[in-house]
């Protein structure tokens, strides 16, 4: 399944210049990390499950989630997935693959594309506002690989989201924060970011409302900044994390390495004791 989305998506980066693709924030998870932030999700599932897909791209993380649970989670006969995606140009091709996706699975699938901006169209939602919903809708897992660019202070994005935001924030720390809304109570969230949130004043709103409201359960390190991204020349320490959305600390975080992203069979790994949380 995967693997032909991948294939397909490989033809449009190849069709797209790299520079157009920057602008939009726009760099697509390899096959190799694809899975293995598939392979992150708790073995104890339900028979149905609610997964929700927030930049959705080409559907590549997509892909991997429903090839997992087709191999690994026999159980699950019911699944409904949701993918938030506004760049008109790919959204096309996002069809296609949830199609294919259809077709490739034993398990009954419910696809919901959502075409509008993943931030502004949950801003009352997320500050509770007169106009939200009063029971909006949450989800069992959330995968992402966020989009990567800076705001504005003023950006409407950034004054929905006062809470975590300080100065001109980035807009991959909003997908982060409104996915974590947007869990049910133990719910997971498996996500690819830049490093750069986890220090500094810049970044301690968010970390104070995203390690407040979830525990992270498992990070993943690359030693490499230029290898993450498949076919992008992109320079950024980033990391995997897996966040569970709970009060309750964790004993561990397990925390595991690799060089790059094309291989995550010789991964390095160890657990790490912690007392508390520091934010």
């Amino acid at each position: 399944m995967l693997d032909q989305v991948y294939e397909q998506t490989n033809k449009f980066i190849s069709s797209k210049p790299k520079a157009i693709r920057k602008a939009l924030g726009q760099f697509f998870t390899s096959k190799a990390a694809a899975r293995f932030m598939a392979g992150m999700f708790s073995t104890s599932v339900q028979t149905s499950l609610k997964i929700l897909d927030p930049g959705a791209g080409s559907g590549i993380l997509s892909a991997a989630v429903l090839e997992a649970i087709e191999q690994r989670y026999g159980n699950v006969r019911e699944i409904e997935l949701t993918c938030y995606e506004n760049n008109l140009d790919i959204i096309p091709l996002l069809e296609t693959n949830l199609e294919h996706m259809k077709r490739a699975l034993n398990a009954s699938l419910t696809v919901n594309i959502v075409k509008d901006n993943y931030i502004l169209a949950q801003s009352d939602d997320f500050s509770g506002t007169f106009m939200a919903n009063a029971n909006p809708r949450k989800f069992d897992w959330i995968i992402s690989n966020p989009p990567y660019f800076k705001l504005t202070k003023d950006a409407p994005e950034a004054r929905s989201m006062r809470e975590v935001c300080f100065g001109a924030p980035n807009i991959y720390f909003l997908f982060a924060a409104m996915s974590l809304f947007n869990l049910r109570e133990d719910g997971e969230m498996v996500y690819i970011v830049p490093r750069s949130w986890t220090s500094g004043a810049y970044f301690a709103r968010f970390r104070n409302y995203f390690l407040k409201n979830g525990r992270l359960t498992n990070v993943h390190l690359f030693a490499s900044r230029d290898k993450v991204f498949d076919a992008e020349d992109v320079l950024q320490e980033t990391l995997i994390m897996k966040l569970k959305k709970t009060n309750t600390t964790p004993l561990t975080i397990k925390i595991t390495s690799s060089l790059d992203s094309s291989n995550f069979d010789n991964i390095s790994g160890e657990y790490s004791q912690i007392d508390r949380y520091v934010v």
